[in-house]
């Protein structure tokens, strides 16, 4: 059984606010345990596209950075990659970082050096093997930020997902940390734009659940398996970040929660999500249990939890 550490946003003072209890969850759910004196970690964040209104504060990711170099003794890195659809007709790498700064996401906001995950490009990676030699995949591009980085925190804003369920450890610890040529590879096709009721083809959405979750043997590889997981409930909206628009959020907000286990961490996270999303209509279209048995069998985890509940 895993532990999964969650702080809710309960008992709000002007000494226990979202920063404090951020610092209290890094504190609680162990998160510095394997980094040692001058480590290079690397944040993977989402940033927001243009259009897209619902994402996370740059405070509440300055908070986790900062309790990084502080366990390291090194400014820590934070690094997102760039859309796979450039809606702006313009270079994709600087749409992506006008966006990002339009959104308040610095070097000076977020407290560390603030990246492209695939180079400048968004294409550079380095090769990495996905587990077993029954893998699909056989390897994947890791983003050189991550890959070159001594140990990955993977600090996700949770929101529906039109082709993986929900959006949060799972897809941002694995997926979400690959290049841009190495995420097209995975999508086959796929488009992750669905638009005006748009639905996928269900065969081709097992597929790439398959080769989704296979990339995060990639990524533990990449940093040899020094790997942790946040995941934040707020302003979980029913489109993910790369959307160019958001519609309004499908819950309350009830804080974060963390965890080095990210199918016990989504497990728990779906489970409080499933408990107060009252409206059918704002409900997952794909079946995220399915994911997460998926990701259970592939060894990234167990569904079994404890969770260690915070105010």
């Amino acid at each position: 059984m895993q532990q999964v550490t969650w702080v809710d946003l309960a008992a709000m003072t002007v000494d226990n606010t979202v920063s404090h209890k951020l610092d209290r969850l890094v504190a609680a759910s162990g998160a510095a345990e394997n980094i040692s004196d001058g480590m290079r970690v690397a944040l993977k964040i989402n940033t927001a596209e243009e259009g897209y209104e619902y994402g996370l504060r740059p405070g509440f990711i300055r908070t986790v950075v900062r309790a990084a170099s502080r366990a390291s003794n090194n400014l820590s890195i934070v690094c997102d990659g760039p859309r796979l659809v450039d809606y702006w007709k313009r270079s994709k790498a600087n749409v992506f970082m006008e966006a990002a700064t339009a959104h308040g996401y610095s070097n000076e906001t977020l407290a560390g050096h603030f990246v492209i995950n695939g180079g400048f490009s968004g294409d550079e990676g380095d090769l990495f093997p996905c587990g077993s030699t029954e893998s699909i995949l056989g390897g994947v591009e890791v983003g050189t930020v991550i890959c070159r980085s001594d140990a990955l925190w993977v600090l996700s804003h949770v929101t529906l997902h039109p082709l993986f369920g929900v959006g949060g450890a799972l897809l941002n610890g694995g997926f979400e940390c690959l290049s841009g040529r190495a995420r097209t590879r995975l999508l086959q096709g796929l488009n992750p734009y669905l638009f005006n009721g748009a639905r996928p083809d269900g065969a081709k959405v097992a597929s790439f659940h398959q080769r989704a979750l296979e990339a995060i043997h990639g990524v533990k590889a990449s940093v040899d398996g020094r790997i942790f997981f946040i995941n934040c409930l707020w302003d979980v909206t029913p489109q993910p970040e790369y959307y160019p628009f958001s519609g309004r959020p499908v819950m309350e907000n009830l804080g974060f929660l963390a965890s080095r286990d990210p199918v016990a961490l989504d497990a728990a996270t779906y489970d409080l999500m499933m408990a107060r999303i009252s409206d059918a209509g704002d409900r997952p279209a794909i079946d995220f249990t399915g994911v997460l048995k998926e990701a259970e069998a592939l060894g990234l985890g167990s569904l079994s939890s404890e969770i260690q509940r915070l105010s």
